[in-house]
């Protein structure tokens, strides 16, 4: 049997038999680990997306590079098969094109978990599409990941300062996020960019709270 007073919050006084849970009204994310890596550098030209490098549960990569340019050409065609013939997924609101400097990172998750991604740049005027796809044999992107509720690709028109998203990854595919600015139309500018992406552990419901602080 147990008794408590009105308005006496059980969880917050009875100590729990898992040493390892989170203390009453922590944040979720005090409950997982990421190893992060030192800072690597974006090695050009990065314009389509490299081998991919494993990711583990856990781990984190911080990723600085340079943005080349940004601008969108709403005429332009591009390539519609990959080297395997598979439907190419990119770009993601074709048709048109990116005008100016495509920068990607290639993963291959080693489990299933939720992909955390968040980019901060030293330029807040643009506009950026930080969208996820699937790799084929050819590691060339052919899906590309949606919003569950709204079926619209994540990562699509984001300002440059900072963003985030966060969604659900296996382990049966490499994976590759390309990023771009299509707005303003200025060839010449140059955006430093930062991109912190960590696998974590999914749970129901959870959505991005188990997301590290980016750092």
């Amino acid at each position: 049997m147990f008794a408590g007073c009105e308005d006496w919050p059980r969880h917050k006084n009875v100590p729990s038999i898992n040493t390892t849970a989170i203390d009453a009204g922590a944040l979720p994310t005090n409950g997982v680990s990421v190893t992060w890596s030192e800072g690597i550098e974006e090695v050009e030209p990065n314009d389509l997306p490299a081998e991919a490098s494993p990711i583990n549960k856990g781990e984190g990569w911080s990723i600085e590079g340079v943005l080349s340019g940004t601008g969108w050409d709403a005429d332009a065609t591009s390539q519609q098969k990959s080297s395997c013939g598979d439907t190419l997924a990119f770009p993601p609101a074709a048709p048109g094109n990116y005008t100016a400097d495509v920068d990607w990172v290639t993963i291959s998750p080693t489990e299933d978990g939720i992909l955390c991604m968040s980019l901060s740049t030293s330029y807040g005027g643009a506009r950026l599409d930080t969208a996820l796809y699937r790799l084929d044999d050819c590691g060339e992107p052919t899906q590309v990941f949606v919003h569950q509720d709204t079926s619209a690709p994540i990562g699509l028109d984001l300002p440059s300062a900072r963003s985030h998203w966060a969604i659900p990854v296996d382990d049966q595919t490499d994976l590759g996020i390309g990023f771009a600015g299509f707005w303003p139309d200025d060839e010449g500018l140059e955006i430093n960019w930062t991109m912190e992406v960590a696998l974590v552990p999914s749970a129901m419901g959870a959505g991005d709270q188990l997301c590290p602080e980016a750092l």
